[in-house]
Parts: structure tokens; C-alpha cells; sequence
């Protein structure tokens, strides 16, 4: 192919986790040079995730234009209990549904999809697809290795990695960076090589190092250790990402497009929860397990519970959450508190469905209510009294099917509500409203709803604020190869 003939390149990286306000400060400091160029070059937004702002059903809701109750994957990763290796995912959902099966196959434009979270196995594609294994066990897999042309394989590509301690959070920041430095090269050689017509890779170590990196950084965190060995780490890890984004936009001609984008956005994790299981029950709304009983063995399980977390967080001691739990029998159930909640036989109840963080809901039990509009009306307007530190509690709270329609909304709990960022859902009973998070220690970086959108074609496209959401990127790609997207779904960037 001569230069004359070459067609137009799209390139999509993708950083898990990279967050629209950290990112804008540390451009505007002057920190992150080549995205500081990009975005002169063309426009920086934040991306809208899905709610709750999770990997698995933010990056499915990214290929298949399918927001979570259409595609019905609410699933999110409790990696303090050590599930993450068996996480069961039905991928059915989009296996040969996502935007680079529709731009290879409906636009004949050869593609390069690299390390695209939770695809795996790996299934034909026009062109090639690489994949590692995500929360299962198996082997790296290419759907046409002939396009390797000899380029080896970074043995990094695919999901989930052992994770750090207090002892060896310097070599876990030293290797994370080496895994990323691979993948990226990994990532140039294909795209020089094979010249695809649409080329994706995704870069999951950035949401990695910020979940365990951050109290060791930010020093407005209440757990900042002080001085230690990687306070530095973010802001190196992000330095690499804008060497990353550098080393791809000098790869490309001219009028190819360049596009980045994250799955949600990332900062200090909740350090405080509210417990809604203790609140719905001193409301009478919930029954406990224990039966009124105030010496009920359950009661005193859980008591007990409450009193050796905060034993462990008060003493440094959060490494051995996660040993303690692994020896618990149903330490899932003691987590989710459906050990002492009788969640059968209550009105409401609180749901474990998006982790310790400010985003959650509640279920309600239709058969348990004379009313069930009237029912969540009033609990709702209950809740929105609530405060903390002598602020609103809630920042929004609204019933499910006014945040989505899908036909897994009922998978939703019944109330949706995003707290203040310092407090996540508890599900903690028989104890105060408040706790202190027990785990913020050691997974201390935590989700946000705004993610990044980057375009280098400010001349040429230009981005409708209003649009940019991760439920409108697969219409948004494949418009690009001026095909249409699902329905519901817009296109946000707009020729200019």
C-alpha cells in the first residue's frame, strides 16, 4: 500500500479508571504535556459512566451501546474478600456484538482490539483480537496470529494481578509500570506493522495503581502514612500515561483520529460509611436475623464483627481484613450483612449491589408494603432529611426506572441514591448510623462517575458536552465508519 492509498487510522486507547478532574489539574499544572497537547490539538471532556460507575458493566456498556439494564451485568469485584479469580460473567452478552465486530464487519475495516477487559476467550474478528483471562484461569489467546509478525506478547495482557501489602507496595508500583511500558510497545508494534483501520487497546493498570496507591499519595487523605517510598507513584504512573498518549500520536498521519476515553473516574476512596441496614431497622423497615433477641448468637456475631474491624483499622492492622475473612465460613454473607439482616420478611432493606461506595440502593419487599409508590415515596423523602457534618447526606436519590428502562431494571434495587464522596453504604447492624470504613486502608483509591474523552480533531469534530457518556461510545465509534448505533443511544462528536 503506498502512501497515497493509506486510509484513515481511528485509534482508541483506553485507561480503566482515569479520572476528568484529576486529569485537568494536573494538565493545568503542567504535569502531562502531550495530553495538554492533545487537548489543544483538539478537545478534552469528562465521560459520563454508567451507575454504578464499575468496570464490568461500564467497559460491557462501552462495546455494545447496551446501558446496564439492557445488557443486565451489575456484577463488581470485591477484591477484599479474594473473589476476583471467580467472578462469573455471562459474555454472551456481547461476544461478536461490541463496536470493532460492527466496524470490521459491517464497514470492512481491519481492526487491532488489544487486551479489551472481560472479552475473553477471544472469538473472529476482521483482523485480529488479543485477550487475557479476566477473574477465570486460561492462557493469553489471538484470533489470527499471523498478524503478530514475530512481535511477542507481553505476558501482562488480561485482568486481575495478586495485590499489594504495606511490605511490597514499592515493587507492586515497579512492575505495574513495567507491565504498562510492555503493553504500550506491544501496542505501537501492532499498530505500525498492520496499519488497522480501527485499532483499540486498553490499559487496566491505571485503576490498579489508584485504588492502592492513593492514600499513600494525597496528603489530605486522613490515612496518609507521611513520607513513604511511593508518594510519588500516581503522578509517575500518569507521567507514563501521557508518555503512553506522546509516543501514539506521533505514530499517526495527520488526519487520523486519536480518541481516549475511561470507564469511570477514580479519587480518594470513601473514608466513613452510613449504615442503611441499622438506619431501615431503628425505622422499623427491617427485621434482624436475630429476632429481637438482644444476646442472639447472630446479634453477638455481628457485634463482634463490627468491633474487630475497627479493632484492626484503629491498630494498622488492615492487612489481615482480608486473611481474617478467607477464614470465615460465609465471610460473603457477614460482608453483605445478609447474616443479620432478615431481608425476607422486611420492608427494606439496604443493597450490597455497588460495594462500600456513595453509590447505592434499596430493595423493597412489594409483598411486605400496603403501597409500594407510596411506600418508596416515603422512605425516599426520609433519607433526603439525612445529614453529615451538617450537610445533605444524599447528594440525589430517585427510583430506578427514572435512571434506566432496560429489561433488567429489576435487577436494580427499587431506590438508587449517590451519597457525599466521603461516605460509602454500610451494611453493618445493631451498631451507630456511622462508621468509620474499615477498609479504606487497604483499598484507599475508589470510584467516580466522570471518566475522560480526548479527540485530536478539534478542527474537524467537536464534542456535544451534553452527550459525552460511556452509554453513547459505541454509537459515537461506529459513526466514524458512518454507521448507526443502537437505539437510546447519540452520537457526541459531531462534525464541525
Amino acid at each position: 500500500m503506498t502512501d497515497t492509498e493509506k486510509q484513515r487510522k481511528v485509534v482508541l486507547l483506553g485507561f480503566d479508571g482515569m479520572d476528568y478532574d484529576l486529569t485537568r489539574t494536573m494538565i493545568d499544572d503542567g504535569r502531562l504535556p502531550n495530553l495538554k497537547r492533545l487537548e489543544e490539538k483538539g478537545s478534552f471532556e469528562p465521560l459520563l459512566s454508567v451507575f454504578p460507575p464499575d468496570s464490568i458493566p461500564a467497559w460491557i456498556t462501552a462495546y455494545t451501546g447496551m446501558d446496564p439494564s439492557d445488557h443486565g451485568i451489575l456484577e463488581h469485584v470485591n477484591y477484599l474478600l479474594g473473589d476476583n479469580k471467580t467472578v462469573s460473567i455471562d459474555t454472551s452478552v456481547f461476544h461478536e456484538k461490541t463496536f470493532w465486530d460492527r466496524i470490521g464487519n459491517e464497514a470492512n475495516a481491519e481492526v487491532c482490539v488489544i487486551n479489551p477487559f472481560m472479552a475473553y476467550p477471544v472469538w473472529p474478528v476482521n483482523g485480529t483480537m488479543i485477550s487475557g483471562p479476566v477473574f477465570i484461569e486460561g492462557d493469553i489467546q489471538v484470533s489470527n496470529r499471523e498478524q503478530l509478525q514475530g512481535i511477542e506478547i507481553p505476558d501482562s495482557i488480561g485482568g486481575i494481578t495478586n495485590f499489594p501489602n504495606k511490605s511490597n507496595i514499592k515493587p507492586f508500583l515497579d512492575w505495574t509500570i513495567e507491565d504498562t511500558e510492555e503493553q504500550a510497545e506491544f501496542g505501537l508494534s501492532m499498530l505500525k506493522k498492520n496499519q488497522p483501520g480501527f485499532f483499540f487497546q486498553t490499559f487496566l493498570t491505571t485503576d490498579r495503581i489508584q485504588h492502592h496507591l492513593w492514600r499513600y499519595c494525597d496528603q489530605t487523605d486522613p490515612t496518609y502514612p507521611g513520607s513513604n517510598e511511593v508518594e510519588g507513584g500516581i503522578d509517575q504512573f500518569f507521567a507514563l500515561i501521557d508518555k503512553i498518549v506522546g509516543d501514539f500520536m506521533d505514530a499517526l498521519d495527520d488526519d487520523d483520529i486519536l480518541l481516549l476515553m475511561s470507564d469511570h473516574g477514580h479519587g480518594m476512596r470513601c473514608t466513613h460509611t452510613f449504615n442503611f441496614n441499622e438506619y431501615l431497622y431503628q425505622k422499623g423497615y427491617l427485621k434482624s436475623a436475630g429476632g429481637g433477641r438482644k444476646f442472639s448468637k447472630k446479634v453477638l456475631l455481628e457485634k463482634l464483627k463490627n468491633r474487630v474491624l475497627k479493632f484492626l483499622n484503629d491498630n494498622d492492622l488492615e492487612e489481615y481484613i482480608s486473611k481474617i475473612a478467607k477464614l470465615v465460613p460465609n465471610a460473603s454473607a457477614m460482608k453483605s450483612g445478609k447474616h443479620i439482616s432478615n431481608n425476607a420478611e422486611s420492608q427494606a432493606y439496604a443493597s450490597d449491589f455497588a460495594g462500600t461506595n456513595p453509590f447505592g440502593g434499596i430493595c423493597i419487599n412489594k409483598d411486605k408494603v400496603d403501597d409500594y409508590e407510596a411506600f418508596r415515596t416515603k422512605l425516599m423523602a426520609e433519607l433526603d432529611e439525612l445529614t453529615y457534618e451538617g450537610k445533605k447526606m444524599i447528594r440525589w436519590m430517585r427510583p430506578r426506572e427514572a435512571l434506566y428502562n432496560g429489561k433488567h431494571i429489576e435487577r436494580y434495587p427499587d431506590i438508587l441514591y449517590e451519597m457525599v464522596p466521603e461516605l460509602g453504604t454500610g451494611m453493618s447492624m445493631h451498631s451507630g448510623l456511622f462508621s468509620i470504613n474499615p477498609t479504606h486502608k487497604k483499598i484507599s483509591g475508589g470510584h467516580k462517575k466522570n471518566g475522560i474523552f480526548f479527540s485530536n480533531q478539534g478542527a474537524a469534530l467537536k464534542i456535544d458536552q451534553e452527550e459525552c457518556k460511556i452509554t453513547n461510545i459505541h454509537t459515537t465509534l461506529v459513526s466514524l465508519f458512518d454507521l448507526d448505533g443502537p437505539d437510546k443511544t447519540h452520537n457526541f462528536i459531531k462534525s464541525a
